[in-house]
Order: C-alpha cells, then sequence, then structure tokens
C-alpha cells in the first residue's frame, strides 16, 4: 500500500523531503513504489494523487528510450550484498512533458524470508546540468577532433620535468596511428617522435634543443615519415613555459600537416622558373592593366623586352603610360591612346586585339614587337582590365620583309620568263615556216638531182622540224596556262568529260579503249583549263598503253571526309573532291612519281612514245592555279592512277 504522509520502513518524512532529491522505496516483488517524498513535486511537478493514477508504477513517467535499460538495472539490484549500493542514470518525465537526467543511487532496505531484496532505497539526484554539460564538452570535443582530421593538425604539451608528452588525436593521425585502437598501446616520449623526424631535420626539432630553448615562441618546417614510410612536410607552432626561476616547465604546441601546401609551392615555383625561361628563351612577356588605377603588372619578359634587368630594375622603373609613351613610336602610341579612349567612352567594346608597334629600347636599339590583349567589362559594359603578352617580332618582321622582295623578285622573274617564252615561241616559227618552204622547193625543183640520200636528209629535216613546231606549239601552250586570267565559273565536269571524249573519239575508236566514270561534281573552275586537264589525262593513258592490250580508263569520284582533308592540310571548312584516273598501262617506277610532273621531263624514248614532255607539267600549272594536289602512283607494268584533287569553291 503506497504511503506518501507517514513514516515508513523508520524513514520520517522530514528526513527524506531534507534530501534535494527524489527519495523513493520500491517493493522488488510488486515492483510498486511504497513509499516517494513530496522532492517529486518540487523537481517533477507531479502530486502524491498523480503517484496513485499511475498504480505506484514509476516505470510511468520513465522516458519510453530508457525503460528497457532501466529494467535491466533494476535486476541488478537483486545481487547487492548488505551496505552495497549501485546506480543508474536515466531520463524521468516531467509533468509538463519534458524531461531530466537522474542519477539514480538505490541499496536494499530489508530482505524476505529467503534472503532476497524485499524492498529498495532509491535517491533519484537531477544531474541534467551536469549531463547537459558533459553532452555539450563531448560534441566539443567530437568537434575539434573533425577539425583535426579536416585540417591534418594536431596539438601537444610536453611536460618537460617529467619528459612526457601528450598528444591529441591529429597528432596520432598524423603519424600514421588510430588514436582509438593504438592511443593506449603507445609510449609517446621525445625520442619516439624523432624516430619519426627525418635524420637532416631532427636539429630543428624542440626535443633535440631543451637545453637551447631561449625564444617565448617557435616557428619550424621540417619533414618527418609516418609509420609508412611517407615522407609529409609539417610546420610545428609552440610555446614555451617558465617558473620564476626561469626554469623550463612545459611546451605545448601544434603540429600540421603541409605536404600539400608544400608541394602546390613547389609546383608553383617550378612552373614560375619554366615560365620566366620560356619568356627568355622566346623573347615575349606578360601583361596587366588595371583600369580603375591605371596600374600595370610586367613580367619579367616585359621588362627585357623594353631593356631593363629585371633584377635590378624591376624596384627602380615605374610601369605607366609615361613609360610606354617613352619607349614607343609617337604615331603608334597615338594610335593605341585612340583605341583605349573608344573603349573607355563605350564607343568600343572589343573583346580581344593584336596590335604591332615599334619601340625603343632603354639602350637606344629599336624592336618590332606585337602585343595581344584580351579586354574585360563589367555588367554595365564599364572597362575593367586588360591582359595580355608581348613578343618581340624584330627577326620575324626582318624576315618577311626580305621574303616579300625576295616573291617580287620571283614573280617579276616568272613574268619575264613567261613574256620571253611567249614572244620566243613567236620569233621562233618564223624561220620553221622559212626551213619548210625551202624543203618543199628543194623537193620540187630539185627533186631528181637530189638522189635518194639527198631526199632521206630532207625527210629527216622535215621530221625535225615538225618536232620543233610541235614543241613551240607546247611551250606557248604552258604559257599560256601560266598567264591566263580567265575567270572561274561553275563548271560540270561530267559535260568536260563528254567534250574531252568527243575530241578523241577517233584516237579512243583506233586504241579501241575503254572508259569507265563514276558521276562527277559541279566546281567552281576555268573551263578552258579543265577541258585540257581531262585531255591530257586521257591522252596521258592512251599514248603509255601496254603494245598487247587494249587501254581500260576508270575515273572515280569521292568526297574527302574531314580526317582525309586534315591529312592533306586542306580547308575543312571547304568542300574536296578527289578524282582518280587509273589504267592499265605501263606505269612506271614509283621514284619517278614527282620528276614525271616537271616540264621537259621524259621517261621514255620519242621513238616509243612520241610527245614533247610537256602535258603532265601544264596538269600541274593547271591544278596549281585552282589551289589543288595532284599526285601519281603506279609500278612498272601494272598501270598507273593520276589523282587531282580540288575544291567544290573558290
Amino acid at each position: 500500500m503506497f504511503q506518501s504522509n507517514s513514516g515508513n520502513d523508520g524513514l520520517p518524512d522530514k528526513i527524506t523531503d531534507f534530501f534535494p532529491a527524489i527519495v523513493y522505496i520500491y517493493d522488488a516483488d510488486t515492483h510498486k513504489l511504497k513509499y516517494i517524498n513530496s522532492k517529486l513535486t518540487e523537481l517533477l511537478g507531479y502530486s502524491f494523487n498523480d503517484v496513485l493514477t499511475w498504480d505506484s508504477d514509476l516505470m510511468s513517467i520513465v522516458h519510453k528510450d530508457d525503460q528497457e535499460n532501466v529494467n535491466k538495472e533494476l535486476q541488478k539490484f537483486n545481487a547487492l550484498k548488505d551496505n552495497e549500493s549501485y546506480s543508474y542514470t536515466s531520463r524521468l518525465i516531467q509533468k509538463t512533458g519534458t524531461w531530466k537526467y537522474f542519477r539514480t543511487m538505490g541499496t536494499v532496505l530489508n530482505r524476505d524470508a529467503r534472503g532476497r531484496a524485499a524492498s529498495i532505497l532509491f535517491i533519484a539526484q537531477d544531474v541534467t546540468e551536469e549531463v547537459e554539460t558533459g553532452n555539450q564538452f563531448k560534441r566539443i570535443d567530437e568537434l575539434f577532433n573533425d577539425t583535426q582530421e579536416l585540417l591534418k593538425f594536431g596539438v601537444w604539451e610536453w611536460s618537460v620535468p617529467e619528459n612526457r608528452i601528450t598528444w591529441s588525436n591529429g597528432l596520432y593521425r598524423i603519424l600514421g596511428y588510430d588514436p582509438k585502437s593504438e592511443k593506449d598501446k603507445l609510449n609517446i616520449t621525445p625520442d619516439f617522435y624523432l624516430q619519426h623526424v627525418l635524420e637532416s631535420d631532427r636539429d630543428k626539432v624542440l626535443y633535440n634543443r631543451k637545453d637551447h630553448l631561449i625564444h617565448h615562441e617557435y616557428d619550424l618546417y621540417y619533414k618527418i615519415h609516418d609509420r609508412n614510410g611517407r615522407v609529409k612536410d609539417v610546420r610545428e607552432k609552440a610555446k614555451v613555459f617558465r617558473n620564476d626561476k626561469d626554469e623550463l616547465l612545459r611546451v605545448v604546441g601544434s603540429t600540421i600537416d603541409i605536404t600539400e601546401q608544400s608541394q602546390l609551392y613547389r609546383d608553383l615555383a617550378s612552373y614560375k622558373a619554366m615560365k620566366q625561361e620560356n619568356e627568355e628563351y622566346l623573347d615575349y612577356g606578360t601583361w596587366e592593366v588595371e583600369a580603375r588605377t591605371g596600374n600595370f603588372f610586367w613580367s619579367d619578359g616585359m621588362y627585357r623586352l623594353f631593356g631593363y634587368d629585371p633584377d635590378t630594375d624591376k624596384n627602380k622603373v615605374i610601369v605607366n603610360e609615361a613609360l610606354y609613351q617613352k619607349h614607343m613610336n609617337e604615331e603608334h602610341y597615338e594610335k593605341s591612346r585612340s583605341f583605349l579612349d573608344d573603349v573607355i567612352a563605350k564607343k568600343e567594346k572589343p573583346e580581344n586585339f593584336v596590335a604591332e608597334y615599334e619601340i625603343k629600347t632603354n639602350d637606344g636599339s629599336l624592336k618590332r614587337i606585337e602585343t595581344s590583349g584580351k579586354l574585360f567589362y563589367d555588367s554595365e559594359g564599364n572597362w575593367i582590365k586588360t591582359i595580355g603578352t608581348t613578343r618581340d617580332i624584330t627577326r620575324l618582321h626582318l624576315y618577311q620583309s626580305n621574303l616579300e622582295e625576295k616573291i617580287k623578285d620571283l614573280d617579276r622573274s616568272n613574268k619575264e620568263l613567261e613574256e620571253f617564252a611567249y614572244v620566243a615561241s613567236h620569233d621562233m616559227n618564223e624561220p620553221l615556216r622559212k626551213i619548210t618552204t625551202f624543203i618543199e622547193r628543194l623537193e620540187s625543183k630539185y627533186k631528181n638531182e637530189l638522189g635518194a640520200d639527198g631526199k632521206l636528209y630532207l625527210t629527216r629535216i622535215a621530221a625535225s622540224v615538225e618536232n620543233m613546231r610541235h614543241l613551240i606549239d607546247t611551250l606557248l601552250e604552258f604559257s599560256r596556262t601560266a598567264r591566263s586570267n580567265q575567270p572561274f565559273t561553275a563548271v560540270d565536269l561530267n559535260s568536260i568529260l563528254k567534250e574531252v571524249q568527243t575530241d578523241l573519239e577517233l584516237k579512243i575508236e583506233e586504241t579501241v579503249s575503254a572508259i569507265h566514270t563514276d558521276a562527277l561534281p559541279v566546281i567552281e573552275a576555268i573551263p578552258s583549263q579543265m577541258k585540257q586537264l581531262f585531255d591530257n589525262l586521257l591522252n596521258n593513258s592512251i599514248k603509255f598503253r601496254k603494245p598487247d592490250s587494249h587501254p581500260n580508263i576508270t575515273i572515280r569520284c569521292l568526297r574527302l571526309s574531314r580526317r582525309q582533308k586534315e591529312q592533306h592540310h586542306l580547308d575543312t571548312g571547304n568542300t574536296w573532291f578527289r578524282i582518280d584516273f587509273a589504267d592499265n598501262g605501263i606505269g612506271f617506277e614509283p621514284e619517278y612519281r614527282e620528276r614525271i610532273f616537271q616540264i621537259f621531263q621524259r621517261l621514255h624514248g620519242k621513238t616509243e612514245y612520241p610527245g614533247s614532255g610537256i602535258g603532265l607539267a601544264i596538269c600541274k600549272k593547271i591544278i596549281d592555279q585552282h589551289k589543288g594536289l595532284i599526285y601519281a602512283t603506279g609500278e612498272p607494268d601494272n598501270g598507273a592512277t593520276f589523282t587531282i584533287i580540288l575544291p567544290e569553291h573558290q
């Protein structure tokens, strides 16, 4: 029977209410309250009548997440001996619905006839503040450990008189140890730590300088290796504490793993050194200018370009507009100033620019330089800054000027040669006509007196004159091809091929030539030259046929892929067609594949295959004028293939 206002088992109410805790007696058999003091109301807000509504079962106000554990804890009190006590912590629900932590300590008050605990005395003390403070410290400790792991650092304390060291978890991790499983197994001493320091750096460590710690604070850098042999860069900051007698008491500090940062610094230093070497070797520099301040930044290469020594002059020279004006050609400076004024006034808003100008260096020499820049703007279109590079193109400019002069000389020479060939060809035809006329007169007037030998000589002279006339005609043809200034128009190559086949109809019939062709494209070209090109190529295949077979000529056409255009170094933005003229003729040695396109080059004697040796040279000239390619492949007695590559648009 629960009692609230009368003593029970010799415990008066005044004594139990004096305790700053809930005091209650618990019946071990019925699991009911036999007594509870008035602190229940003060600490949890319940009245004695509320207890009756629970049927005297204190488990009614135990937090539901703690009930299972409390039941287990209560079982342990049955095993207690006299004068022994046991305690546990759990949460009890307040009448307001919130909860508090209580540390409950109990002891057996009396036993039954069999010696088992009959009633148990409990004292439940409110420890909410203590638990929450502990939880807060626990959370702070966890946060600190997480921070150490994230930032790769640890803190430590060296008690010098005892030569004892205390580490935080972070330091264990830096050295490759697991603080959870190995902390209690390791004997942390100065010698233990020094074993992890590279031998060359051990003199830097404070543990090795116990008698020489003259400063109050230290900031050290050295290398260590962890338990797995990985070398790490660390930074150590420490503070030294002494007593009134200036005796060393302790040193506290932090150690941070800076391996990644050190590697970044090394990489940055290597990149900077490489960049400086590149600037010096390639004669260029980089720069940046801010719109608001007008401040310039120059790399070392820029100082060298303008004739300054970056090692000695960098701190003496003020890089600003006045410096540029001092070194630049006046016309070029005004032009660049005008460009910048338009940018500032928003008249222009270029993203990039390239400019050439002339400067006079610090030692008075002249240079031609090229500057490339990129401009940056804010959301309102105001110029913010410009970054760029400047390079020395003095030699390149000189080479270009010399090359342009040589090209002019070459063009002039070519033009003179073409005019000479044209005029000479015309002039040479006149004596040939006279020779032909006198041959005819000799034959008609002195036919009977000449005899057999004389007639043979005249026949040979006439043949030579005819060969000379054919050579002059082909030279004229070659000259006209080189001098052609006809316009490019849309040309249907199918129509060109039909015209050529019509012109060669008799020759095709005489040689029983077979011509097979794919559909050909329409391209921008000079019609007369395309006709001449096809005529020469077909004539070539028919002429160099095998004695015992008929010519079989196949004309194939395909559109080049992007990869094929790149392989031939062609403009990938244009459409290109490859046309093959393949025959079954006598072919040629592969070593002659380039020689056959040179003027007057022959691989066979005139008696076997008559001709001037200019036909393929004319083909090459026509293809060059159309910005295309021509080449040949072949094998002796196995035919030849002449390939032309032409663009769709000029």
